[in-house]
C-alpha cells in the first residue's frame, strides 16, 4: 500500500519536495552529530556556535515534520484535488504552521552562522566582526513582522485554515513584506558565503587547503540562490492554484535552510575530514619557541634557549588584524640568531590558540596567535 492510498490528496509536487526535504534533512543531521562529537571529542572551540545550530536544527527538523504532514494532505497537489478529497482543512492548518517555524528557522540559522564566523575571526579585522552583527540584527528585526503578519491577514484569525471562510483572508500584506524579506535574507546568505574567502585569504597555509575550504563554505551561495527562488515563489500564494505553487515555494524553502546548516558545519567538523585530504594537500610548517625572559644564549645546537621546551610546530596562521611586532609572517622569515627573539618579554608572547584542530596538538586549519600590541 503506497502513500496515495493512505493519503489520497498526497500528490503534484508533494512527493519531490518529501524526498528532498528528507535527503537534504539527514545529510545534515549527520553534519551536526559530527560538529557534536568534534566538539566533545576533540575541540572546545565554537560552543556557542554550536548551540545556536543545534536550535537552528531543531526548529528545521520541527519545519520538515510539519511539512511532510502538509505535503500529505495535499501542499504541492492541485487544489482540485485536495477539495475532492475533503482535505483542505488540514492541508490548511499544517502549511500554515509550517510556515511559522520555518519563519523562526531562517534567521536562526544566519545568527548561528554570524556565531562561528565570529569566534572564528576573534582576532581578526573588526570591520568585519562588525558587519556580522549588523547581519545577524539585521535578519531577526525584519523576521519578527514575517513570523506574526500571516496570523493577522484573517479576520478572525481561526478562518486561516477555515476553507468556508478564506474570503476573510487577505494574505497580499504578508507576500508582500516576503519580498523585502526575503530579499535581505538572500543578500545575507550570499555575503556569509563570500565573508569567509576573506577571511582565509591573509592565511598562511596550503594554498589548495585555503581554496578548498573557501570553496565548500562558499556553497552558501546556493542558500541564496534558493533564498531568491523562495521569494519570487511566495506570489504563488495570490494565483489560481495556490496550493500547488505553494509546492515551489517550500522545495526552494528546504533548499535554503538544510543547505545553509550543512555548509556551516564543514569548518568545524574539519579536523575530522583533513586525514582524507592530506595526498593532497601539504601542511606548512612553522618552529615557534617561547622565548627566554633572561635572553640566555644556548649550551646546545638544538635549543637556542636554556631551560626551555623544544620548539613546538604548528599550523601557521593569524588572523588578527595586527601583525605581532618582532615576529615573522612565514618560516622563512624567521631569523637564526635568538637575539631577534629573546628581546620580546613574557608579557609579549601568549600560548597560541588553535581554532577548529585537536586540543594540544598542531592539527587544525586555523591558529590564531595572540599577541599584545
Amino acid at each position: 500500500m503506497g502513500l496515495r492510498d493512505t493519503y489520497p490528496a498526497y500528490g503534484g509536487r508533494g512527493p519531490e519536495d518529501l524526498r528532498l526535504g528528507l535527503g537534504l534533512g539527514s545529510v545534515a543531521t549527520i553534519f551536526m552529530i559530527l560538529r557534536v562529537y568534534v566538539r566533545l571529542r576533540i575541540n572546545t572551540f565554537g560552543t556557542r556556535a554550536l548551540i545556536l545550530s543545534l536550535i537552528a536544527w531543531l526548529l528545521t527538523a520541527i519545519t520538515q515534520t510539519f511539512s511532510v504532514i502538509a505535503i500529505l494532505h495535499g501542499l504541492g497537489n492541485h487544489v482540485e484535488a485536495i477539495l475532492s478529497h475533503g482535505d483542505l482543512r488540514k492541508y490548511l492548518l499544517f502549511t500554515w504552521i509550517t510556515i511559522f517555524f520555518f519563519n523562526l528557522a531562517i534567521p536562526t540559522g544566519k545568527v548561528a552562522v554570524v556565531a562561528f564566523l565570529i569566534e572564528m575571526n576573534a582576532q581578526g579585522n573588526p570591520r568585519i566582526r562588525r558587519s556580522l552583527i549588523a547581519v545577524a540584527i539585521l535578519n531577526i528585526i525584519l523576521n519578527i513582522p514575517q513570523i506574526v503578519l500571516p496570523w493577522f491577514q484573517c479576520s478572525p484569525p481561526g478562518a486561516l485554515w477555515d476553507p468556508a471562510r478564506q474570503d476573510q483572508c487577505d494574505p497580499q500584506v504578508s507576500v508582500h513584506y516576503t519580498y523585502f524579506a526575503g530579499s535581505v535574507a538572500a543578500l545575507s546568505d550570499f555575503y556569509l558565503a563570500i565573508i569567509p574567502a576573506a577571511m582565509l585569504a591573509p592565511l598562511q597555509i596550503d594554498r589548495k587547503l585555503k581554496w578548498g575550504l573557501s570553496f565548500l563554505m562558499g556553497c552558501g551561495v546556493f542558500a541564496g540562490v534558493a533564498a531568491i527562488v523562495r521569494t519570487w515563489a511566495a506570489s504563488l500564494i495570490l494565483g489560481d492554484d495556490p496550493t500547488y505553487g505553494v509546492g515551489i515555494l517550500f522545495k526552494w524553502g528546504e533548499i535554503e535552510e538544510w543547505v545553509v546548516l550543512i555548509t556551516m558545519s564543514i569548518p568545524p567538523i574539519w579536523p575530522l575530514i583533513r586525514p582524507f585530504t592530506s595526498r593532497f594537500i601539504q601542511s606548512r610548517g612553522q618552529s615557534r619557541s617561547p622565548p627566554d625572559p633572561h635572553g640566555s644564549r644556548a649550551s646546545s645546537a638544538g635549543h637556542p634557549f636554556t631551560n626551555t621546551p623544544g620548539p613546538v610546530i604548528t599550523t601557521t596562521i593569524s588572523v588578527s588584524s595586527g601583525k605581532a611586532p618582532g615576529f615573522p609572517n612565514s618560516p622563512r622569515d624567521i631569523p637564526s640568531s635568538a637575539n631577534s627573539i629573546s628581546n620580546m618579554g613574557p608579557e609579549d608572547f601568549e600560548t597560541p590558540h588553535t581554532v577548529l584542530g585537536r586540543a594540544g596538538s598542531p592539527e587544525g586549519w586555523v591558529e590564531m596567535a595572540h599577541y599584545r600590541p
